[in-house]
């Protein structure tokens, strides 16, 4: 079977013919109206730039064609390797949820939450408190972090600075499940929990309250769906979150949706801000909405 000639060959006689009929036909031409040796010497120099100009161009065209063969390339090998990389997380992701339906959540557990609006985006937090009664034992959690999803940008743990807090008998690991616009964090807890135990874990959502310092409105959702093998709605038997809002003029309002639990009235603390505290004492896996106002122009400078 002949061998197809490369691109450069093709390139070198295309250039090679093309020449070759210049010189030929200006050749005749000189010959025939007898073109004085100056000019015909200015005419093949003229003749010689133009067919080097040609060359380049052409050489140029090419080298362009290749570039674009290679990227097409590594953008089809990225694109197969993505796919594969999305296949292999898809069975990871579904490895761990068999593992969750396999170990159902064999405890009882208090929450709670500390939801701090702060004065700009990077002073937004979230702190979780959870004292755990396992039965009989816990070895690992799956958990989403509050954070903002009126945008497109994925969420990733170290954004969030993301920490958790086993004061005494051990560690618990966070590996991310699922890092989109709702953050999925699975909890591995070194030793398991075999006793009652205290842990928390400590978050910084970036931007989370801009809508209310911007708007001077906005909501919370928190789904109460842990599945418990005693068939009771819920894993929760004291379910609190403490909500606090930077120092004004005027008191904050929260409200939950539904009228769920028990809210108390706009406090001030020690350093001048103002807290709401909400309460469920008998929590039924409920999801709960809460709305939250409070007056941008109210804010002190």
């Amino acid at each position: 079977m002949p061998e197809t000639p490369s691109i450069y060959q093709t390139l070198f006689r295309g250039t090679l013919n093309v020449s070759v009929v210049l010189i030929g036909l200006a050749s005749g031409i000189a010959q025939l109206t007898e073109i004085p040796i100056e000019v015909a010497q200015w005419a093949l120099t003229a003749i010689f730039l133009a067919c080097l100009l040609y060359f380049v161009v052409r050489l140029w065209q090419l080298a362009f064609v290749v570039r674009i063969r290679d990227l097409t390339g590594d953008l089809q090998d990225a694109a197969r390797l993505l796919a594969l990389q999305q296949a292999g997380h898809q069975h990871y992701l579904d490895a761990i949820q068999r593992i969750s339906e396999r170990e159902r959540p064999l405890f009882s557990e208090t929450l709670e939450v500390l939801v701090t609006v702060g004065e700009n985006d990077e002073s937004d937090r979230i702190v979780e408190k959870r004292v755990t009664t396992p039965d009989p034992l816990v070895t690992h959690r799956t958990m989403r972090p509050i954070v903002p999803t009126d945008t497109d940008r994925l969420a990733r743990l170290d954004e969030i600075s993301f920490k958790t807090i086993r004061p005494v008998g051990g560690t618990i690991t966070a590996l991310p499940l699922e890092q989109t616009r709702r953050l999925r964090v699975w909890l591995i807890f070194d030793p398991a929990l075999t006793t009652r135990t205290e842990w928390q874990v400590d978050y910084r959502p970036v931007g989370l309250w801009r809508p209310l310092r911007e708007r001077g409105w906005d909501q919370v959702v928190w789904d109460d769906r842990l599945p418990t093998v005693s068939g009771t709605p819920s894993a929760f038997t004291r379910f609190q979150v403490t909500f606090s809002f930077p120092e004004s003029d005027q008191p904050p309002s929260v409200k939950e949706r539904a009228g769920y639990g028990r809210m108390g009235e706009p406090e001030r603390d020690v350093r001048g801000r103002w807290e709401v505290v909400w309460r469920d004492e008998k929590p039924a896996g409920r999801r709960y909405v809460w709305d939250l106002t409070q007056a941008p122009g109210g804010q002190r400078s």
